[in-house]
């Protein structure tokens, strides 16, 4: 069964959104440990 091209773009722009959120949020906690893990190497020197 073949979609037209809009129907197949409207059906994978949830993915796409969830996609987008999922990896916002993984680079906003690399940076979180990221930023803890130079905090306290600077606090140990």
């Amino acid at each position: 069964m073949r979609f037209p091209k809009e129907e197949t773009e409207r059906r994978m722009l949830p993915f796409v959104v969830e996609f987008v959120k999922f990896s916002a949020g993984f680079a906003v906690i690399i940076a979180i440990a990221l930023v803890t893990l130079h905090v306290a190497s600077a606090a140990m020197q």
